[in-house]
């Protein structure tokens, strides 16, 4: 019985490691299909142009796949972080608590909504044949998408500390401060220019119902702005957690 005990305990450690070790992948590795995942159309038409798919029908099902793929990621990545769905209603909330609060709740209840509305649409599955009901869950997915993005873009940098500490000891690079202001303002500042550019508000905002993709742009210059995008709300994330402690100094 002892011994099954010290068994359980070991293995539960391992994981526990694993998990540890893991974290920063799979950290990357969301950021990365979200990137995929807002230029799915201009991706997946190159891929299925490359390899003589019929592009129509290969974009939305590789569409499906990295969606589908970066959601599971999320619910793992909600799972390691569940101590803190544990303590939600335990202590008391400062400024910053609720804010993290605020923004985590927000964006597990967009990511429920990406998923009922891309079940709905989906290609692959074909649930729904209602014309109406089908137009309900484009627009849907549409919003809950554009919000999502920036919801998961500033949750990076509220916990960009976090981040920053797993990855401090194993790389020695260091930015000097002023080089690190010089770039946080460019990343703003094209960041600001192409959230314009690319009509994100429309989206977040139902002015406009459909997503326009320019395939004369090359998938890198798309691909770029969404990362200056992303960097940029990642920035005003992290300082809302920066100005609590500044203030107080």
């Amino acid at each position: 019985m002892v011994a099954l005990i010290s068994q359980g305990f070991f293995l539960r450690g391992i994981c526990g490691v694993v998990s540890e070790m893991l974290r920063p992948l799979i950290d990357i590795l969301m950021t990365i299909l979200l990137l995929m995942s807002m230029s799915y159309e201009l991706i997946g038409t190159s891929i299925a142009d490359f390899f003589g798919f019929d592009s129509y029908d290969f974009a939305p099902i590789f569409h499906e796949a990295i969606g589908m793929l970066l959601i599971i990621l999320f619910m793992y990545h909600t799972w390691l972080n569940r101590w803190w769905l544990k303590g939600i209603f335990k202590g008391k909330y400062n400024f910053t608590r609720a804010v993290l609060s605020f923004v985590n709740v927000a964006l597990i209840i967009d990511v429920i909504f990406l998923l009922i509305s891309g079940v709905l649409m989906s290609k692959t599955v074909e649930l729904v044949e209602n014309d109406g009901l089908m137009s309900f869950a484009r627009v849907a997915h549409m919003l809950a998408a554009y919000w999502g993005f920036v919801l998961m873009s500033f949750h990076a940098g509220l916990n960009w500390h976090i981040f920053s500490g797993m990855i401090r000891g194993k790389v020695k690079i260091r930015v000097p401060k002023i080089l690190a202001i010089a770039l946080s303002l460019g990343f703003v500042i094209y960041g600001a220019i192409a959230f314009m550019r690319n009509n994100l508000w429309e989206y977040m905002t139902l002015q406009n119902e459909f997503v326009f993709f320019d395939f004369d742009v090359p998938v890198i210059y798309f691909l770029l702005d969404y990362f200056c995008m992303m960097i940029m709300f990642g920035i005003f994330g992290h300082c809302v957690i920066l100005l609590p402690r500044k203030f107080k100094s």
